[in-house]
């Protein structure tokens, strides 16, 4: 599902992208800006406990963070050193936007939980490639997809807390059976 949403989000993003590399703007720079987006993200919802203008603040971060690599692909600066600031900025981002959830009413034991597990599915991804094994769309749910319900229980929380809160229920549950497939993955690949 996340391959096909990917092919059709590059026809849309590519005049995006090429917009901002006539702006001037480094694929570098874009991650900077998602990054600080994530940072207004938690403001908005520290300080107005307001999901829907949270929800803006994560749609426009998520943007920046689809366009970096665009803005790297057409300016032909794509390498590991714009690849490790992405990565990096990405999992700070999530620990930003999940975490969230507990000033919103969620149970904050479980929203901890939920952090743990969230980094630890894009730390086994990163151990395994650099053990050799293919980790990328391996498992139930990856980031887009937790992004995208995040985004659903911000945007049903000002109508059903209930809604959310079976929509965060799934989240966590689709995480952590996540966590186990990747971790199956890598243990039943080594030696």
């Amino acid at each position: 599902m996340i391959t096909n949403l990917r092919a059709a989000s590059k026809k849309v993003l590519r005049p995006v992208a090429t917009g901002l590399v006539k702006l001037g703007l480094t694929a570098n720079q874009v991650t900077l800006i998602g990054l600080l987006m994530s940072v207004v993200y938690i403001a908005v919802i520290y300080y107005t406990r307001n999901p829907i203008l949270g929800l803006v603040a994560l749609l426009i971060s998520s943007l920046l963070d689809a366009l970096d690599g665009e803005v790297a692909r057409i300016k032909g600066t794509a390498g590991p050193k714009g690849s490790f600031l992405d990565s990096s900025f990405d999992r700070l981002e999530d620990t930003l936007f999940i975490s969230s959830l507990a000033i919103l009413g969620f149970d904050p034991l479980l929203t901890s939980i939920l952090v743990g597990v969230s980094l630890s599915i894009s730390y086994l991804r990163a151990k395994a490639e650099s053990l050799g094994i293919k980790a990328e769309g391996k498992g139930l749910i990856e980031r887009g997809e937790r992004l995208i319900l995040v985004s659903l229980v911000l945007l049903l929380l000002p109508f059903s807390f209930l809604i959310s809160q079976v929509l965060f229920y799934v989240l966590l549950i689709a995480s952590i059976i996540t966590l186990g497939q990747r971790f199956h993955l890598v243990i039943s690949a080594l030696p």
